[in-house]
């Protein structure tokens, strides 16, 4: 039996590629639950079937078995380049376009080639005409194409026109991974538009032999090195799945249209919609979403919304995020939804327990300042001799008296102050007064703190400071008691001075000075806090509720003022309330 050698090498490489393609299917069956690997399995397996019978047609000798095996290679012709295509769609992010409707027609339309080929007998639309290659029983058939025929090119041309502009579209705008990914993919499909194009036109090198479906063997080949290489279909979309799937945030995903594309499990029962949302403005879930645009045009939207679930209101959170292209165009965007509803409530408790501890404070600083005033009023009157002759030792005793309960009215003045400035109760009463008038009635207390500890407490009043200043006294003296106080309590040797400076124009300034233990940089910040105290040996032997020097920096504040700290450990602390200077003018 005659034949020509380059028949035998061709059946050699058409089985060849079978075999390379079964390998394939074994590695790649474990990964068929993965989106879109179902696509090249089925392109896989469609190039096998067509490699197989085309060999099958060119080694029978009986003309009708030829026939019978061209025939059946139109299972593989008509579905390879459609399985070549879902794979393509889901690799570049298209997959929510394969609904169950547009996958019946390619199906159907498909279907329909390999019933066409089926029944050429009767019509003779694929192949007007059937020969023998070279009046040779050993080879392919040499056909004369019907009319049908090319309707079944079109069907493969415009699939594979779509997965080449996909794959070059990716090749290059994609990351660098994707990029090199995408590309060798881009390069596999070179392969069947050469080979089919010279078959078409019959500008075949090989006279009568189809190199369709060794072509789309190496096209296979390419996508699956590429596929197995980078496992971007077994990572990234398996990963994309599960964690978007298992977020316990609602996720919704818009197009450039503000169209749902994606919508997350949690999304869904958040909306409470059972149907299919897929395509629907985003609009028609969010009744304000025009509003929230207008709103923020540019920017990002940050929304609180409420929605009743089971017949209780719970509070989300929405926040957006653009999707931005190679261009720097928003091409859509990220929705993430957030139960706050537990948040809300816990604020709401922590607001109520705060404002019910202040109310609680301001009425018990109320219930002991007056016991207390009478303690300290009574025991001046001993120490003055009000009531007779007192002896050293009972000087000494209604001294520590009035030390602890002058202490304790302090602690208490703080947290009535706290209180008051928390629930935004402190109103500043501004009159005009002389700077001595803030320092004289506390000097009598800050004095004997001072003396008590050997300090020497010096005041000094800028005599660039107007005479009178206005202002409100009675905060003024707690910024200085609260401030001396602290000086004293924290200063063992030296001195404590007290200093009212006019530091410009427009502002003037208390200062506090001491020669104590200094408060260390990393510290510094957090000692105006409310309830802080610095770690440290010194600290850890006084007393006190870390209240003062939180409520002096509050009153800078209320007084649109500041207050400035420097210090270093060991050397010392000077603390300056920086305040606006209001100068009252005599009439």
């Amino acid at each position: 039996m005659e034949t020509y050698p380059y028949y035998i090498a061709y059946i050699i490489l058409l089985i060849a590629g079978s075999v390379i393609g079964l390998l394939l299917l074994i590695r790649i069956w474990r990964l068929r639950a993965v989106p879109g690997v179902y696509g090249l399995i089925l392109s896989i397996i469609c190039a096998m079937e067509w490699s197989l019978t085309y060999v099958l047609e060119i080694v029978r000798t009986n003309t009708a078995e030829k026939i019978l095996w061209a025939k059946l290679e139109y299972f593989g012709i008509s579905y390879v380049a459609l399985g070549m295509f879902i794979f393509t769609l889901h690799y570049s992010g298209h997959g929510d376009w394969l609904t169950s409707t547009r996958r019946i027609l390619l199906a159907s339309f498909a279907g329909l080639c390999v019933l066409a080929a089926l029944t050429n007998d009767l019509h003779g639309q694929i192949w007007a005409d059937v020969q023998l290659t070279n009046n040779l029983s050993f080879g392919p058939l040499n056909v004369t194409h019907g009319q049908s025929f090319f309707f079944v090119v079109a069907f493969q041309y415009i699939l594979i026109t779509v997965i080449t502009i996909l794959f070059f579209q990716i090749a290059m705008r994609g990351q660098s991974l994707y990029q090199s990914q995408a590309r060798i993919m881009l390069a596999g499909m070179a392969f069947p538009w050469l080979a089919n194009a010279m078959y078409v036109s019959g500008l075949n090198p090989l006279p009568a032999l189809d190199l369709t479906p060794i072509a789309l063997s190496l096209s296979n080949l390419f996508l699956s090195i590429s596929f197995l290489r980078y496992r971007f279909m077994d990572l990234q979309p398996v990963a994309h799945n599960s964690v978007f799937n298992a977020m316990e945030d609602g996720v919704v995903i818009l197009d450039y249209k503000e169209r749902i594309v994606d919508i997350n499990p949690v999304g869904t029962f958040i909306f409470q919609n059972t149907g299919n949302l897929i395509g629907h403005e985003i609009a028609t879930l969010l009744p304000k979403w025009r509003e929230w645009q207008t709103a923020n045009p540019q920017g990002e939207i940050n929304q609180e919304i409420s929605i009743e679930l089971a017949g209780e209101p719970l509070i989300f959170k929405l926040r957006t995020t653009s999707v931005i292209d190679q261009n720097g165009r928003r091409s859509g965007r990220v929705l993430l939804i957030n139960d706050i509803t537990e948040q809300k409530r816990a604020h709401e408790q922590i607001s109520e327990a705060s404002r019910l501890k202040s109310q609680l404070l301001a009425s018990f600083g109320h219930d002991l300042r007056s016991p207390l005033g009478a303690i300290i009023g009574y025991a001046e009157m001993i120490q003055d001799g009000s009531f007779g002759y007192i002896s050293a030792e009972q000087g000494k005793a209604t001294a520590e008296i009035l030390d602890s309960a002058n202490q304790l009215l302090s602690f208490i003045n703080n947290l009535v102050g706290q209180a008051q400035i928390e629930t935004g109760k402190v109103v500043l009463k501004e009159y005009p007064f002389n700077v001595e008038e803030v320092i004289g009635p506390l000097l009598s207390t800050l004095n004997f703190h001072a003396h008590k500890k050997g300090l020497a407490l010096i005041e000094y009043i800028d005599p660039a400071l107007p005479k009178k200043l206005i202002g409100d006294q009675f905060w003024l003296r707690q910024i200085v008691m609260n401030l001396v106080h602290n000086a004293v309590k924290f200063t063992e040797t030296g001195s404590v001075t007290v200093r009212f400076i006019k530091k410009d124009k427009a502002q003037w300034a208390i200062q506090v000075i001491d020669t104590g233990a200094g408060i260390p940089e990393d510290a510094q910040k957090r000692v105006f806090e409310a309830f802080e105290q610095v770690n440290s040996a010194e600290a850890s032997k006084q007393s006190g509720f870390g209240l003062g020097l939180s409520i002096v920096a509050k009153l800078a504040s209320i007084m649109n003022g500041k207050i400035d700290l420097k210090s270093e450990a060991g050397k010392g602390s000077m603390f300056t309330v920086i305040l606006p200077l209001k100068e009252y003018i005599e009439p």
